[in-house]
């Protein structure tokens, strides 16, 4: 690009300005690079204007502060990082009013911005003029020179001409690179509309969803669901097991952002994404909107394939409980019941953990909960081949092997503790059948957990573990409570105390003072410390016992006839579901329903 020569003209000032327009305008008009132009501009300006200093300051995004794009007589290391605020300065005077500003001695203008390290003192006069379009600020002008000028109507002149140019071109330069970027952009969103689309037509998984996260978000990302526990995370994500906080939605302490997963109105977990290197691209926010709509999509899959997954296996086992099966059918259930990733057919303990309140029964009733508690309960059966089974409010564990019962009892106790977590702090107990069985077992081992777990919520309380094994002679009696006989044993050996202590606050408990001391093997000191007695006065009650019941409590065969009686009475008790009710001989005893599943 070059100059029309003029044959016989004098090279005047006029005319190296004529010429200098005459390149400018067609550099203008032929590039849409604003670097190429605002080059041209600073390398030729000063001398167009004769002046020492041509600097161009462009308007930032915000349009609240002037960045020196380019200089040719400052220092460049400001180039980029010199910020005036409009108004702020000559340059800003200028750009704020929108008007050339002309000073003759910077030194005397109170308004001159100084910038060590950067400006230069031997520069004495200056002329600013706003870069405009239409009614939009571009940015400003400088020229300036180390001696005294008045800068005149032609000179301010010129550098508007230069001015409007540079406005023009740097104008059509903004708006094709806006529009080649929305070009890039919608591209960009075919693509990443494209990617997400096929990735729920698939049915890709998790896992492959949050890896295209990642990689369109430029940031690792991992769900995880209301309680923080992760789900699943792209590879090398670096995310821990449990995120604090996860209901905080935007940018964290932690430098991460979560956006809630949305089904209708659902909260069905939570996207957390690094912000990297904090820049909101338009990718990563597509990414982010495509992504949160796909793994919603998967996880409403999981759900139903999982809750679909619990109620074939309560289902089944409820076959397996329902009725007493032989081998034959046993087997055939176990080999349907395997196909549904429910291995029963070798040889399992049986473990029921249950709440201890109805609070907590209600809590697991509903579907969040369980699935929450009985994905953590797989978690917690530390034995390959685990299965948890959800029957109602209880979660039935099958645990594979035959690994001995202190082991199972610290899976029971671990389940227990799980449970009462993943559940909101709600107390759980758990009981576990006699020992391990195969399928045609699974009814009679179901019964005694539910047994075990019985008898200790009834006498215990809260948080226990009790194995059908360890029952003692609590294991005969449970094996004929069904039988009127038991009653009639109770009356006949503690119907008297029984009904002597129904009085009231006035007579003296006698069962209690009797299962005091039988639980401490008859030692009368230990028994009266148990129940804050002086030992006088316990002799004085162990003599109301033997009055009222007409028993020699110094004989032996009583004393063990006695023992049983009060685990049996303390037995039916709990079948009737309160500790302690009296218990006649011709009350019908209820039925093992509970036992029995």
């Amino acid at each position: 690009m070059r100059a029309i020569p003029c044959p016989g003209v004098r090279d005047v000032p006029a005319i190296r300005e004529l010429r200098f327009l005459q390149r400018l305008a067609l550099a203008a008009s032929s590039t849409l690079d604003g670097a190429t132009l605002v080059n041209l501009v600073i390398a030729e300006t000063t001398e167009a204007t004769d002046t020492d200093v041509c600097s161009v300051y462009l308007l930032a995004p915000g349009g609240e502060n002037l960045v020196r794009a380019a200089t040719n007589g400052l220092s460049q290391d400001g180039v980029g990082r010199v910020r005036l605020r409009v108004g702020d300065g000559v340059t800003g005077w200028a750009a704020d009013a929108r008007t050339p500003v002309v000073v003759p001695d910077v030194r005397t203008e109170p308004r001159f911005r100084w910038l060590p390290e950067v400006d230069q003192d031997r520069f004495v006069s200056m002329c600013s003029v706003p870069i405009i379009s239409g009614d939009r600020l571009v940015g400003v002008l400088n020229v300036q020179t180390d001696h005294p000028r008045d800068f005149g109507e032609g000179d301010v002149g010129l550098l508007s001409a230069i001015a409007a140019h540079v406005a023009g071109a740097l104008e059509r330069t903004e708006l094709q690179g806006r529009l080649e970027s929305r070009v890039t952009e919608l591209h960009r969103s075919e693509e990443i509309h494209k990617r997400f689309t096929d990735l729920a037509l698939a049915g890709a998984g998790l896992e492959t969803i949050l890896a295209v996260v990642a990689a369109h978000a430029a940031a690792p990302a991992a769900v995880f669901d209301d309680e923080g526990e992760r789900l699943g995370a792209s590879p090398g994500s670096g995310f821990p097991d449990r995120l604090a906080g996860i209901a905080s939605r935007g940018p964290r302490d932690d430098g991460r952002t979560v956006i809630p997963v949305i089904a209708g109105q659902d909260t069905l977990g939570w996207l957390a994404v690094d912000q990297g290197d904090g820049a909101e691209t338009h990718s990563r926010r597509l990414a982010l909107e495509h992504g949160t709509i796909v793994i919603a999509l998967d996880l409403v899959r999981a759900r139903a394939a999982a809750e679909a997954a619990l109620r074939l296996r309560a289902d089944l086992l409820d076959e397996l409980l329902a009725a007493r099966v032989g081998t034959p059918d046993a087997s055939r259930l176990a080999r349907k019941a395997s196909r549904l990733g429910l291995r029963i057919r070798g040889r399992v303990w049986v473990v029921v953990v249950a709440p201890d309140d109805p609070e907590g029964a209600r809590a697991v009733a509903t579907d969040p909960v369980a699935r929450r508690a009985s994905r953590a309960l797989d978690d917690a059966i530390d034995v390959p081949g685990g299965q948890v089974v959800v029957r109602g409010t209880t979660f039935v564990l099958l645990v594979p092997g035959d690994a001995d019962l202190t082991r199972i009892e610290r899976v029971a106790r671990a389940a227990a503790d799980v449970a009462q977590v993943r559940t909101g702090g709600y107390g759980f107990s758990a009981g576990i059948g006699s020992g391990p069985g195969g399928p045609a077992e699974l009814r009679r081992l179901v019964a005694e957990a539910e047994q075990a777990l019985m008898l200790v919520q009834r006498r215990s309380g809260r948080s226990e573990v009790s194995a059908y094994g360890r029952l003692g002679v609590d294991r005969l009696l449970l094996e004929i409570a069904d039988n009127e006989c038991l009653g009639a044993y109770v009356d006949e050996w503690l119907g008297a105390l029984i009904r002597h202590d129904e009085r009231g606050p006035a007579a003296a408990p006698l069962i209690d003072t009797l299962e005091a001391v039988v639980a401490e093997g008859w030692n009368l000191r230990a028994a009266a410390r148990r129940l804050n007695l002086h030992t006088n006065t316990l002799h004085y009650r162990l003599g109301r016992v033997q009055d009222v019941c007409g028993r020699d409590l110094d004989d032996p065969t009583t004393r063990l006839a006695l023992a049983v009686a009060l685990r049996a009475y303390l037995l039916l008790g709990a079948l009737r579901g309160a500790s302690g009710r009296p218990l006649g001989a011709d009350e019908s005893l209820p039925p093992r329903s509970v036992a029995e599943g």
